[in-house]
């Protein structure tokens, strides 16, 4: 460590959702700082927009109990939490609880909360000064080796700033209905209580088929609805009406559906899909998307998973109607389901992507294809990785399957356009098997706008962007979704102290939902603070 002289002692974290609270968590538990600034726009310390108390609770976590964590050298800190019988507000109770098993996502609002506030008293312990400002920042600037922060009640100045904003703004391609439509449309599905007010006897159209897709239709089939979900004497989920005779139709691009962690742990040996190894390659300039393939293929092989590469490559091929897509749709997340639950065989993807997690940032950063190979890789590939890489809790897909044998799931695939029509006040989804009419529609996409220079961003990005202080992530010369940065220690081009932790590094990282990798950062960008 360098002389005491040349470390920050005021930091300052804008934002204090999950990444806010793993940088205020770890500044306090590990390094010598004296002052913390903290601001919330929303007043509500800890939480975040995804896991609020007044959240919907048939959201479940996607992470499994035991890997959802603040730093990154404790996954379990979450589950040792919920074993302590935690004190929780009037009213609720805790759910059973296994260790690699998805309880409502509320709960780890809940263990958030308690975080921070233990976190303040430690503060106190310590001698740490905390200010905690319930305002957006509008504006911040650098002079003099110090940053600026500007809100509502005035200015801040510190040593170094860690933008922890965490979610981007919508982005939403899709028109409203008029006023006095029967039409419905939700451009979001997050905080929206007024999806509990469609009719139990609607066809619901959503648009997407990833973890927010399957929200959804937990919810619209909860307990609270009238309908529920029994096991069987086999084991298998059948779902029960009762007056709720609602149809779910999921819309997706690329038809795919999210695989599943096997319920079992089971060790992995990775040698070739590591940044030690793709660096090693001898190779003439960059590596391509297939060399990185090949070495995933022989870690799959090093671990006997069974890989059937041409359906994983092409799933749906032969499918010439859209029947003949859904039945296969619904086999393979059979079969997928089956490999997780029975723990003889495995999901070797998901198990390879999930210990890969980290490093998959790590060969980001090493920047060990080309500019014009990553490009390719995020217009053809990256929503077929996600497939792997950020997959779904068991008891949902089991959900998925009771529905679809119900009659109450199907699907679409290859959605081009999406249009509402004032003439049959109705919208018009055109895909590869022809077009459909939905008078319920729910965006459940993921359609953030990671454009740092939209109009659409906040006021500080915008400024920010504006004084130089945030630049565009590019890529032979095209800008891409996110902010460039240094990927070692996460410094924003442009700024000599600011810091980003948040969905913004989703553009030249990776993948920016998994509190592992969030904890991570927050984690690399402390220790490059005080040298360690």
């Amino acid at each position: 460590m360098t002389n005491s002289e040349t470390l920050p002692n005021h930091i300052a974290l804008i934002g204090c959702g999950f990444t806010g609270t793993s940088a205020f968590y770890q500044l306090v538990d590990r390094y010598p700082v004296s002052e913390i600034t903290i601001y919330e726009a929303s007043g509500v310390f800890g939480p975040g927009l995804p896991y609020k108390a007044d959240e919907c609770k048939d959201y479940l976590l996607n992470n499994t109990n035991d890997t959802l964590c603040l730093t990154p050298d404790n996954k379990r800190a979450f589950i040792n939490w919920l074993k302590t019988n935690p004190k929780l507000p009037d009213g609720i109770e805790l759910p059973a609880i296994e260790d690699r098993g998805n309880i409502p996502r509320i709960f780890y609002g809940y263990f958030l909360e308690d975080v921070f506030r233990t976190t303040l008293t430690n503060a106190s312990i310590k001698n740490i000064k905390v200010n905690l400002i319930s305002e957006e920042v509008s504006d911040i600037s650098e002079s003099d080796g110090k940053v600026i922060i500007k809100s509502k009640s005035g200015q801040v100045e510190a040593d170094k700033v860690i933008l922890t904003t965490g979610h981007c703004p919508n982005k939403d391609w899709y028109e409203s209905p008029p006023e006095g439509s029967k039409a419905l449309y939700f451009p979001d599905h997050v905080n929206e209580t007024s999806l509990d007010k469609v009719p139990l006897d609607a066809s619901c159209y959503v648009l997407g088929a990833s973890l927010s897709a399957f929200d959804v239709v937990g919810r619209f089939f909860s307990e609270s609805t009238g309908a529920k979900f029994i096991r069987k004497e086999n084991g298998e989920l059948e779902f029960v009406a009762g007056p709720n005779k609602r149809e779910i139709i999921l819309c997706s691009r690329s038809g795919r559906l999210k695989k599943m962690k096997s319920r079992k742990t089971k060790d992995i040996s990775r040698q070739h899909f590591t940044v030690e190894y793709l660096s090693s390659l001898e190779h003439s300039g960059h590596l391509t998307l297939e060399d990185i393939a090949k070495a995933i293929r022989k870690d799959c092989e090093l671990n006997n998973g069974n890989t059937p590469w041409a359906e994983i490559i092409e799933p749906y091929k032969g499918c010439e109607t859209i029947e003949e897509f859904n039945s296969r749709a619904f086999e393979l997340l059979t079969k997928d389901l089956e490999t997780a639950i029975n723990g003889t065989e495995r999901n070797i993807l998901v198990d390879v992507f999930g210990d890969a997690g980290l490093e998959i940032w790590d060969i980001f950063a090493a920047r060990l294809v080309s500019q014009e190979e990553e490009k390719r890789f995020r217009k053809s590939y990256e929503t077929a990785t996600l497939t792997y890489e950020a997959s779904c809790p068991i008891l949902t897909a089991e959900r998925l399957l009771a529905l679809h044998r119900a009659g109450r799931l199907r699907m679409i695939k290859g959605v081009k356009e999406v249009t509402y029509n004032h003439n049959d006040d109705s919208y018009h989804i055109i895909h590869d098997y022809g077009e459909d009419k939905a008078s319920v529609l729910i965006n459940t996409t993921g359609s953030v706008d990671r454009n740092v220079e939209s109009e659409h961003q906040p006021q500080l990005i915008r400024t920010m962007v504006q004084k130089g202080l945030m630049k565009s992530y590019s890529c032979s010369g095209d800008k891409m979704p996110g902010a460039d940065v240094d990927m070692e220690n996460f410094l924003l081009t442009g700024s000599k102290n600011i810091h980003l932790a948040s969905m913004l590094l989703w553009g030249p990282g990776f993948y920016t939902s998994g509190a592992i990798i969030m904890a991570t950062i927050v984690d690399r960008i402390l220790k490059s603070l005080f040298n360690i």
